[in-house]
């Protein structure tokens, strides 16, 4: 799950610009592990600078390292592990889709039934995320197919 994103780097010390909802605060306390590119950072200080938070971690010492990572999602490091055809939204967000193109948006999470939020060609439309219309999703090589159906799905005018 993404909590924040990094921002430009603030003195000398690796502090980072935070973006950040304020209920996802909690995951920035000292000591604190969280993932960017995959990688556990330890929050070494969360303060308020003059255009919000900025945040450093131990593995990032100055700022020619903080500029390595400026740009860069915050993930969650302490997730429950998924069962093999559980997917964390973040995983499927940027996957391509086949057959047909587009891209993976979003995920909107439903009280019934999730769906897939995919841009093709400048259209927007949802697909459910069930096995039936989404019967392959392949994280490591980055895509996911649909079943095509026509009226949910953008076709040929």
């Amino acid at each position: 799950m993404i909590v924040g994103r990094l921002g430009r780097p603030n003195g000398l010390k690796g502090f980072l610009g935070l973006y950040v909802e304020p209920e996802n605060l909690v995951y920035f306390e000292t000591g604190a592990t969280v993932l960017i590119e995959s990688k556990p950072h330890t929050v070494r200080g969360l303060r308020r600078g003059k255009k919000g938070h900025e945040v450093a971690f131990r593995e990032v010492s100055d700022r020619d390292a903080a500029e390595q990572i400026r740009g860069l999602d915050v993930h969650v490091a302490d997730r429950r592990s998924l069962d093999e055809h559980e997917f964390w939204p973040d995983q499927l967000v940027g996957l391509r889709v086949v057959p047909g193109g587009g891209v993976v948006a979003a995920v909107e999470l439903g009280a019934a039934q999730d769906r897939l939020v995919v841009e093709r060609d400048e259209e927007r439309f949802e697909v459910p995320f069930v096995d039936e219309l989404v019967p392959v999703v392949d994280v490591p090589g980055g895509f996911v197919e649909i079943v095509e159906i026509e009226g949910l799905s953008p076709g040929p005018e």
